[in-house]
């Protein structure tokens, strides 16, 4: 992809965002920055810490199963990190999986069980993710949409259906003793000879894995009922953060604002540039008839984004690395 191109997404995600604060205009954001109340700001903090701390020791408990142990200070400063890679890279968060693994692995822990912590805590995370979001949906659908418009809720909510099936089934062969992966890489590979040498990492990773799911199913039950309590608390960080600045939602819109601000980070911009604001009009608007409502909200959590994703890229400057030298450490992790 020449330069160009690379920023084609980004300039795309822009001009979505310009279009969207010439068509809704400034004041009520403006409105609303002006009454923030530090009370609930306190409150944001405390929930958003408390978020943090929750994916760090969940991902904390899978390192220790896998035989590594890594102090739960740097796990945080690996989530951090790699929230703010994903980002700031197009692959949304499981873009950022990679560089929290090199990161581990640059602490002394071997490439194999650094890859597949990272994987088997991104699985909790996936699995939690999308029974919460058919719930979201699901409340919405019951409260809110009748009739004709009931139509929109139930194909969103059939379409999650299917990668929740497949995250079971791939956790399912995994329990078995099933390799999921090894043959599709393999047929891959004999395309694409570049890939061949990884072909006994992505094993050996896998073999981790098998071993995970059978000798330690019931650090994966506490990992899904952890990935639901994470959720339970990012509701309440999202309600108090737009309570800080006077936005009152009913809880089956913030359910959707959740829904729609997750799915904002698989568009290919940075940080969902655009997309994360466009999906809040639309389901604010949908919800309450107030699309400039939403514009509100969206500008509210690309202020979060932002914060998060600047404390992240700070973390990594104060530990003296780069991005760059963290794909560098991933590279040599897989080859080793």
């Amino acid at each position: 992809m020449t330069r160009s191109l690379r920023w084609l997404p980004l300039l795309v995600g822009l001009a979505a965002f310009v279009w969207l604060c010439a068509q809704f205009g400034l004041g009520d954001v403006l409105l609303a920055l002006r009454r923030v109340q530090p009370g609930y700001v306190l409150l944001y903090v405390g929930a958003a810490v408390a978020v943090l701390v929750g994916y760090s020791a969940r991902w904390e408990l899978v390192t220790r199963a896998v035989g590594a142990r890594v102090p739960l200070r740097r796990l945080l400063a690996a989530r951090l990190i790699g929230d703010a890679a994903g980002a700031l890279l197009p692959g949304g968060k499981v873009g950022g999986d990679p560089v929290r693994a090199a990161l581990v692995y640059a602490d002394g822990v071997s490439g194999v069980r650094a890859g597949a912590g990272v994987a088997i805590d991104r699985v909790m995370e996936l699995i939690g993710n999308s029974l919460c979001a058919i719930t979201y949906v699901a409340v919405f659908s019951l409260t809110r949409a009748v009739g004709a418009s009931q139509r929109g809720p139930l194909a969103l909510l059939a379409a999650m259906l299917f990668p929740l099936l497949a995250l079971v089934i791939t956790v399912a062969m995994l329990w078995r003793g099933q390799r999921p992966f090894t043959p599709v890489f393999d047929g891959v590979a004999q395309r694409l000879r570049a890939l061949q040498p990884i072909g006994a990492v992505v094993r050996r990773t896998e073999d981790q894995l098998i071993d995970f799911f059978r000798d330690h199913p019931l650090v994966f039950v506490a990992g899904l009922l952890a990935s639901l309590l994470i959720e339970l608390m990012t509701i309440v960080e999202y309600h108090v953060m737009l309570a800080a600045f006077g936005v009152a939602l009913d809880v089956p819109t913030l359910l959707m604002v959740l829904l729609a601000s997750g799915m904002a980070r698989a568009v290919p911009t940075p940080a969902g540039l655009g997309a994360l604001e466009a999906g809040q009009v639309t389901v604010v608007g949908l919800a309450s008839g107030r699309p400039e409502v939403g514009f509100v909200v969206g500008v509210v959590l690309r202020l979060h984004e932002t914060l998060w994703t600047l404390i992240g890229v700070g973390v990594l400057s104060f530990q003296g690395m780069s991005v760059a030298r963290l794909r560098t450490l991933a590279t040599r992790k897989a080859v080793a």
